[in-house]
C-alpha cells in the first residue's frame, strides 16, 4: 500500500513537469516518465513503463540507450542533442544513486532549443568524451558483468559491421561473431573481472559478421568510483591486413629458401657431371699442346687452357657461393697457425706474381688464431688472388699484427685501387673493380662476395682501405687463440 502511494505521488509530480523527463533503470528499461515525454517517444507515455528506451524512442532510441548506459557505467552526467518530430532538443542525462552511493539508473530530461545545431556541431551528440573516443584510431568498447556491450566507438562499430556506435549498447558477442569465438571472448571477460588484472591478447583470429579478422587487444577491468569491478574495458586493433602481409612475407621467405636449397642440391648433384666435360677439354688441350709446333697455334692452345681453368674456377666459386647462401656450410672452429697457412699461399701465388713482374712478400709470423682453417684459407686465397690480378706493377704484401685480443691479417697491394663510392659494391656478385674490358684471366667478380659471406659466417671483422691509383689493403680481424687460451676461453 505504501509503495502504491509513492508511485501515485511520483506520477502526480511528473504530471506537473513541463519538459520531457524519463527515468530508466540500470538496464535501460523505463520506470516512469512525464506526460510531455511523448515528444521524445513514439508510443503513449502510459504504455512505455517497463520497456527499453531504445525500443520506444524511434531513431533516437540507440543514442538515448547508449548515452544512458555510459552515464550508469561511469557515474558521470552527459549532455547531448537530438532531433525529434522536426524539433531540436538539448538532452541532459544524470545518474540516479541510492543512499549507499550505488548507481541505480539514470534520468533523461530534455529542453527544446530555439535554433537548430550549427554546422560545426557533431550530429548525434556533443559530449567531449564521445568526440575523443571517435578520434581514437583503435576500437574501444566496454561491457557490463554479463558481457553485454554498454558502448563502443565508431571504429569498433565498423570492425564488427554495425551501422554506427549507437547500435552497440545492448548487443552481445553472439550477435557479432561465431558462437565458439563468443564463448572464448566471454571466458576472457570473466578472467579479467575475476582477477582484476589486465589481459593482453595478440593475434586472436575471430569470425565476425564482417568476415574473418585478426585482432590485437588489451582488456582491463572497468571499475566504479568506489573501485568495484562493474565490467570490462577493451582497446583493440584490427591487424588483419598487417597479418596477411606478414604471412605473405613469411611464405615468400620460405619459398625463396626452398628455391635456394633446391639450387644448392642441384648444383651439388650436378657438379660432377658439370666438371667432367671441363676436365675432358683440359685433357684434350694438354694433349693438343704436345702435338702443336707452330707458335701461333701453340699460343691459341694456351688460351684454350687458360679459359678452361677460368671456367673450372668459376664453377667451383658458384657451387661454393650457393652452399653459403643456403646455409649448408658449417664452420669447424679451432686453432690455426698463420705462419703455416701463409706459407702455403705464398708458394701457390709466387709464380703467378713473378709472371707479372710483381714482388710477393709474405711476412713470417708465429701468431695463432681461432677460425675454420679451410674457410680462412679460402678467404685469404681470394684476397691474394684479387691483389695479384689488379696490380700491374709494384708488390703484394701479406702480414699479420696484434690488436689487443685480436689478430689483423692484412693483404696490401700497389694496384689500381678502389674508388670510395664502390666500397659497398665490390662485395656484390659479378662486380669488377675497374672499367676495362676483362678477359678470362681477370676473374668473374665472385671472390670478394665469397670473402664477405665467409667472414660473416665465421664472425670475423673485415676492413677495407684504398685510394684509386695507389693500391688497397684488406684486413681480416680474427680472435687470437693464445690470448683466449690464457684467459680460459
Amino acid at each position: 500500500m505504501a509503495l502504491q502511494k509513492e508511485q501515485d505521488l511520483l506520477s502526480a509530480i511528473l504530471s506537473t513537469v513541463q519538459y520531457p523527463l524519463i527515468l530508466v533503470d540500470r538496464d535501460g528499461r523505463i520506470e516512469t516518465a512525464s506526460q510531455v515525454a511523448a515528444e521524445l517517444v513514439t508510443v503513449p507515455p502510459e504504455a512505455i513503463h517497463g520497456r527499453y528506451i531504445r525500443e520506444v524512442a524511434g531513431s533516437n532510441g540507440a543514442l538515448l540507450h547508449d548515452s544512458a548506459m555510459s552515464v550508469i557505467t561511469c557515474g558521470q552526467s552527459l549532455r547531448t542533442g537530438l532531433q525529434s518530430r522536426g524539433r531540436w532538443f538539448n538532452v541532459v542525462i544524470v545518474p540516479v544513486t541510492t543512499e549507499a552511493g550505488a548507481v541505480s539508473g539514470a534520468v533523461i530530461h530534455a529542453n527544446e532549443r530555439i535554433t537548430a545545431p550549427e554546422a560545426g556541431e557533431v550530429a548525434g551528440g556533443s559530449d567531449p568524451l564521445w568526440l575523443v573516443l571517435d578520434q581514437i584510431p583503435h576500437a574501444v568498447y566496454w561491457k557490463d558483468r554479463q558481457s553485454r556491450y554498454l558502448g563502443g566507438n565508431r571504429i569498433f562499430a565498423e570492425v564488427v559491421g554495425l551501422a554506427s556506435s549507437r547500435a552497440v549498447p545492448g548487443i552481445t558477442d553472439y550477435d557479432i561473431m561465431d558462437p565458439s569465438d563468443a564463448e572464448a571472448v566471454r571466458r576472457e571477460d570473466q578472467q579479467v573481472m575475476r582477477t582484476g588484472e589486465n589481459l593482453v591478447t595478440v593475434d586472436q583470429s575471430l569470425k565476425l559478421a564482417t568476415g574473418g579478422k585478426t585482432i590485437e587487444k588489451l582488456k582491463m577491468p572497468l571499475r566504479s568510483e568506489s573501485g568495484e569491478i562493474i565490467g570490462i574495458l577493451c582497446v583493440a586493433r584490427d591487424i588483419t591486413e598487417q597479418k596477411r602481409a606478414e604471412d605473405k612475407l613469411l611464405t615468400d621467405k620460405l619459398t625463396a629458401e626452398q628455391a635456394s636449397r633446391a639450387k644448392t642440391s642441384f648444383l651439388a648433384a650436378a657438379s660432377h657431371d658439370l666438371r667432367q666435360p671441363i676436365q675432358a677439354v683440359a685433357l684434350f688441350a694438354k694433349l693438343l699442346d704436345r702435338r702443336v709446333m707452330e707458335p701461333s697455334a701453340s699460343n691459341l692452345v694456351g688460351l684454350i687452357q687458360q679459359s678452361v681453368r677460368s671456367l673450372s674456377d668459376l664453377l667451383d666459386a658458384i657451387i661454393h657461393m650457393s652452399k653459403l647462401e643456403a646455409g649448408a656450410v658449417e664452420p669447424d672452429i679451432g686453432p690455426v697457425m698463420l705462419g703455416d697457412l701463409l706459407g702455403r699461399l705464398a708458394g701457390e701465388f709466387t709464380a703467378q706474381a713473378a709472371e707479372k713482374g710483381l714482388d710477393l712478400i709474405v711476412v713470417n709470423t708465429s701468431l695463432e688464431v681461432r677460425s675454420d682453417p679451410l674457410l680462412l684459407e679460402r678467404i685469404l686465397r681470394n684476397l691474394i688472388s684479387n691483389a695479384v690480378r689488379y696490380t700491374e706493377q709494384g708488390r703484394v704484401l701479406i702480414g699479420c699484427r696484434r690488436r689487443g685480443a685480436m689478430v689483423s691479417i692484412e693483404v696490401w697491394d700497389t694496384g689500381i685501387g678502389i674508388p670510395p663510392d664502390q666500397f659497398g659494391d665490390i662485395f656484390r656478385e659479378f662486380h669488377r673493380g675497374d672499367d676495362r674490358a676483362h678477359n678470362a684471366s681477370e676473374g668473374f667478380g665472385i671472390g670478394l662476395a665469397v670473402v664477405n659471406r665467409l667472414t660473416a659466417l665465421l664472425g670475423h671483422r673485415m676492413e677495407v682501405s684504398s685510394a684509386p691509383g695507389k693500391g688497397s689493403v684488406f684486413r681480416i680481424e680474427v680472435a687470437s687463440a693464445r690470448r683466449l687460451a690464457r684467459s680460459g676461453a
